[in-house]
């Protein structure tokens, strides 16, 4: 650590800066996840309607 003001302000604007861009991207990676996770849902959604459809004809033709 240095011990010179100066050299502290320095070494501490370097960290600000670098916490911040680390931030900024774990929050970014995080709004990745979440959109991911909406579109497997979506998905999921989908072929889950699709199949109850494919059971309900299925039921129908048993009949």
């Amino acid at each position: 650590m240095p011990t010179d003001p100066d050299d502290v302000r320095a070494y501490a604007d370097l960290l600000r800066r670098d916490a911040e861009a680390y931030f900024a991207e774990v929050e970014q990676y995080f709004r990745c996840q979440d959109q991911e996770r909406r579109e497997v849902f979506e998905q999921a959604r989908e072929v889950s309607e699709g199949y109850a459809r494919v059971l309900e004809l299925q039921g129908r033709v048993r009949k």
